[in-house]
């Protein structure tokens, strides 16, 4: 008599079960790992805005003013008869000077940070004092939870930094020069308009009601920097 030994293995069906469970256990770990990976990115991002507001301040203190914007792409200060170049309504606009300030060139997505100052603390043809400008009488960069500006976070910000997040969207590649689209929502691109009013809120995703936003915002309150300056024996 012949016996017959059974087959053993995993069947086509058994076998898609299993790859089917792998994959979603697979994704469950790389979805909470790639959060993490935007988390610390975030927060790098912020580290570096922390260290370049301290710069900022540093310049301050040597140099009795604020540098200038960055407006033609090489990583140093513009200025013309000592005033910053492309001033609108009293607010200098551009990118970071990092060159002038020996600081990092970008952010931690590799772009460019915005920078925007109250000129009269940047001029060198006529130095700030803690009375002129007045922040009383004058108007600042402000920053807002929203576009509309209905509620804000500061309206007496002597110097404003933003980097464009992971989306990019608005910024331009430290590396290449590429200049990214501008955004799409009207919280993220608030941050790119030449004017006054930024925008600094929590994060959302695109299919948000209030829209994608992902960037990073610091400013440089103007009595933070006239506390520095005091301390350190230049004003008044």
């Amino acid at each position: 008599m012949t016996l017959r030994t059974g087959q053993t293995g995993f069947s086509f069906i058994e076998l898609a079960v299993a790859l089917f469970i792998m994959t979603l256990l697979l994704g469950s770990i790389l979805v909470p790992l790639a959060t993490q990976v935007e988390q610390r990115q975030n927060a790098e991002s912020l580290r570096i805005l922390e260290e370049v507001r301290d710069a900022l301040m540093g310049h301050a203190i040597a140099n009795g003013r604020l540098p200038c914007p960055d407006t033609d792409g090489n990583g140093t200060e513009n200025m013309t008869a000592g005033v910053c170049t492309s001033i609108t309504s009293g607010i200098a606009h551009g990118t970071l000077p990092w060159q002038t300030l020996g600081v990092g060139a970008s952010d931690a997505w590799g772009n460019r940070i915005r920078y925007a100052v109250r000129s009269e603390y940047a001029q060198s043809s006529t130095l700030f004092s803690l009375t002129s400008p007045n922040p009383a009488s004058t108007a600042y960069p402000q920053v807002c939870e929203t576009s509309a500006c209905t509620a804000t976070l500061t309206t007496l910000a002597v110097a404003v930094l933003v980097s464009h997040g992971k989306n990019g969207w608005g910024a331009t590649n430290a590396a290449s020069a590429t200049a990214y689209a501008a955004p799409t929502s009207a919280n993220e691109l608030a941050n790119t308009i030449v004017d006054r009013d930024f925008v600094s809120r929590i994060p959302t995703a695109a299919d948000s009601a209030a829209g994608e936003f992902d960037d990073v915002v610091l400013w440089l309150p103007v009595y933070t920097l006239f506390n520095r300056m005091v301390t350190a024996g230049k004003l008044p």
